[in-house]
């Protein structure tokens, strides 16, 4: 008797091979990506999966449920977000100028800020089902981001002590960050209208033509 084929009946489907540190990173990236556009509890196993493109016991062999999805997620973009701001401090020296630091420091900032939109979103954009160990690190990181600035200010101060005593450091860590944030949103929201370049623009004008104790 000839074997019948049915045409119709659906294609059982195969993962690509991948390494598990490959496809623990492409399961990430899915989950990222499913925050970015419908928020932390749109994520699930099965949405995961189905992203990637895999079937759920796929997911289920490298993380035992949603939760350890959530927080491995959550480790990676930090550890990603505390790279980059290592790397846009790294050029600023005891020689630059405050004036120059932010330029350099800053232009190198929203550098990374563009290179990575979907981790940055995390941080200044309102995201529907923040957990709280998300919360806790972004307020950990922006506190880490304090200490170079309060450290540049301050070494920058103590050769100037007539100005010193104008200018309060934490304040002024404190204007910055909130400067940044903004920023960092314009770039992020309309990246083809705000491009770094013409932000910094913008920002470094001000501050050469600001107070000689800034």
């Amino acid at each position: 008797m000839p074997r019948i084929v049915r045409s119709g009946a659906p294609k059982r489907r195969y993962a690509k091979r991948l390494s598990p540190v490959e496809r623990r990173e492409q399961l990430l990236d899915a989950a990222l990506g499913i925050v970015a556009e419908s928020g932390f509890t749109a994520v699930s196993i099965a949405a995961v999966a189905e992203r990637s493109d895999v079937t759920r016991p796929v997911v289920y062999d490298l993380f035992g449920s949603r939760d350890d999805v959530l927080r491995e997620l959550i480790d990676r973009e930090t550890t990603r977000m505390h790279a980059a701001v290592a790397r846009s401090v790294a050029a600023i020296t005891a020689e630059t100028t405050v004036v120059q630091a932010v330029s350099v420091g800053l232009g190198r900032f929203l550098a990374e800020v563009r290179a990575m939109p979907a981790t940055w979103r995390l941080v200044y954009f309102p995201i529907d089902g923040v957990p709280p160990l998300l919360r806790e690190r972004v307020g950990r990181a922006r506190d880490e981001l304090r200490t170079p600035m309060r450290r540049l200010f301050s070494d920058w101060l103590a050769d100037r002590p007539a100005d010193a005593a104008q200018v309060d450091p934490d304040v002024l860590v404190q204007l910055l960050q909130g400067v940044i944030q903004t920023l960092a949103r314009l770039v992020l929201d309309d990246p083809e209208r705000y491009d770094s370049e013409r932000v910094l623009a913008l920002i470094m004008p001000l501050l050469s033509d600001a107070p000689e104790a800034f």
